[in-house]
């Protein structure tokens, strides 16, 4: 099989998606070209196997290989996100291949792992696209070695595609720790892909990293573990922004300006506001969500290391607070992203305000931080409530609104 029996004649369109829909005429950005070009120039697409597709945002690499084995009935394609909105985009655009067995998808309440979820595959080749941390790519490699490890396979062959310009001889490095060849494939316009082959059978197995930091629970200094898997936001760490919040939250505790028997932290990351909740309300219901497995598994873990798992805390892999039913919740924290890859899109937090006012009461609570340069007192207002401003310095600001 050549390199164009995965790839398309058409031009790549003019960007990806944040998350895969029912596109059938969109075609390969530059990047999937490069992955679908790599995989073809090594002659690692000809076995009547299956594939292997990570973290497919446009769904384009899904589409590609479900072609590549339209003639191979046996083989299957399948396809692994961490996010859940990804995964049903492609469970809602690839429907019919879905409902035939061609493409398997992760489903389920709980996310599992890419080792897990692909255990029974013949494969031995996976697309993907790189991780946007050498976390995340270190975390990839590792589980992949892992799969090839428990299942004889030693020809797994790894080919992950990126834009040259967030490219670095680091990666490369990363992807040696667990695989024993590395190299790069010739460019398509500004992306190249990263050929890893010959997983070890000694590589490291996935594992959080550990961290921890001291924040106040209703006025008393208390340490949180913090675990973070994969290329989750924050890693193990505490980000600034977090910790404003946290101190405006927990300055309103004290003062007994809060009262929730429900409480969620939308969009958990590694477990840090999630953890804070659960400590500070023993007696509520505390509810951690994210769209990404990797922070649903960073925010157990946390609350694990804690000694705060209990019954009453939960934690889903949910897409906006999909599976918490209207006007339910006391109190939502949200510290949400601000980038799509690396640009800067204020509009990403639109929807998670909506979700949030979804699920409030009325006399509920929003607790929302922000870079400070942008402006979103108005858009809370407009969606949530009344809003008052509850900390502010050089980078964020702290604001809560009441439903």
């Amino acid at each position: 099989m050549t390199s164009t029996d995965m790839t398309s004649a058409d031009e790549p369109s003019s960007g990806a998606a944040q998350h895969p829909g029912p596109a059938p005429t969109a075609a390969p950005d530059q990047t999937e070209r490069v992955i679908l070009q790599a995989a073809g120039e090594e002659g690692l697409t000809g076995c009547p196997c299956d594939l292997i597709v990570v973290a497919d945002s446009t769904g384009e690499l899904t589409s590609a290989a479900l072609d590549s084995l339209a003639e191979q009935p046996e083989a299957r394609v399948w396809s692994w996100s961490a996010s859940r909105a990804e995964t049903s985009a492609l469970a809602e655009r690839f429907a019919s291949a879905v409902g035939a067995g061609r493409l398997v998808l992760a489903a389920g309440a709980d996310p599992l792992p890419l080792e897990e979820f692909a255990a029974e595959a013949d494969a031995h080749l996976v697309l993907a696209r790189l991780p946007k941390s050498l976390a995340g790519l270190e975390d990839l490699a590792r589980r992949l070695a892992r799969f090839a490890g428990q299942g004889g396979r030693e020809d797994l062959t790894l080919v992950a595609g990126g834009r040259v310009k967030h490219m670095t001889r680091s990666q490369n490095e990363v992807l040696a720790g667990s695989f024993t060849e590395v190299r790069a494939s010739r460019g398509v316009g500004k992306s190249r892909a990263l050929i890893a082959s010959g997983p070890r059978p000694e590589a490291l197995a996935p594992e959080p990293i550990a961290g921890a930091v001291t924040v106040s629970v209703h006025g008393q200094p208390r340490e949180l573990a913090l675990r973070g898997s994969g290329g989750v936001f924050g890693g193990s760490r505490a980000d600034a922004g977090s910790l404003l919040l946290l101190e405006a939250l927990d300055r309103a505790l004290v003062e007994g300006e809060i009262s929730a028997e429900r409480a969620v932290d939308l969009g958990s990351g590694n477990g840090l506001l999630t953890a804070h909740l659960a400590a500070a309300l023993p007696e509520a219901e505390v509810l951690g969500s994210d769209d990404d497995a990797e922070a649903v598994a960073s925010t157990r873990a946390t609350l694990e290391a804690s000694g705060l798992s209990r019954e009453g805390v939960r934690v889903s892999w949910d897409e906006s607070l999909s599976q918490v039913a209207d006007s339910s919740v006391d109190l939502v924290v949200l510290n949400p992203p601000f980038h799509d890859g690396t640009v800067v899109d204020a509009t990403l937090v639109h929807g998670l305000l909506d979700s949030a006012a979804r699920v409030l009461r009325p006399g509920g609570q929003l607790w929302f931080v922000h870079n400070s340069h942008l402006r979103y007192r108005a858009e809370l207002e407009a969606r949530v409530g009344a809003v008052q401003q509850r900390a502010r310095d050089r980078r964020f600001t702290v604001l809560s609104a009441v439903r």
